[in-house]
């Protein structure tokens, strides 16, 4: 079964994307803040992640970086859920490395699953964050010297 990790602190959202999820065939795990995420990440191996940025304890930033570095997750397609869409969270997110960011407050449970279905299926990630994700991604500063 394909299981889907999100990382939701409002428990409306998680109950509506839940049901959802789970009417779709899918296995879904919950964490309710980042810390708790990046502690059920290191005994599980999700399909595909769906991560709110703005959460108690650690943000999803934090949490994405956590998945990124680790060799077991890195390459776990991760979609950002969130209301925070052109902040410098998001920004962070698409230099990172999410897949696909989707703006919580007009996305509905059909969209996001269409989205999953996309990454599982291997259809092509765009390769500009600032397309995938709708954001402008600032170009990386240069050192110093």
């Amino acid at each position: 079964m394909t299981t889907i990790f999100l990382v939701e602190d409002d428990t409306v959202v998680v109950q509506v994307y839940r049901a959802k999820l789970l009417r779709e065939g899918f296995g879904v795990e919950v964490a309710g803040d980042g810390l708790v995420a990046v502690r059920m990440l290191a005994a599980m191996k999700p399909d595909v992640v769906v991560l709110d940025l703005m959460m108690p304890k650690l943000n999803g930033v934090d949490v994405l970086k956590y998945i990124r570095s680790t060799p077991a997750l890195k390459d776990t397609p991760v979609i950002i859920l969130s209301n925070a869409h052109m902040t410098r969270l998001a920004q962070e997110a698409a230099a990172i490395g999410a897949e696909k960011a989707l703006l919580k407050s007009s996305c509905t449970p059909g969209q996001l699953i269409e989205v999953i279905n996309d990454l599982l299926s291997g259809k092509a990630v765009e390769s500009d964050p600032s397309k995938r994700l709708g954001v402008r991604v600032p170009p990386p500063t240069k050192p110093q010297s």
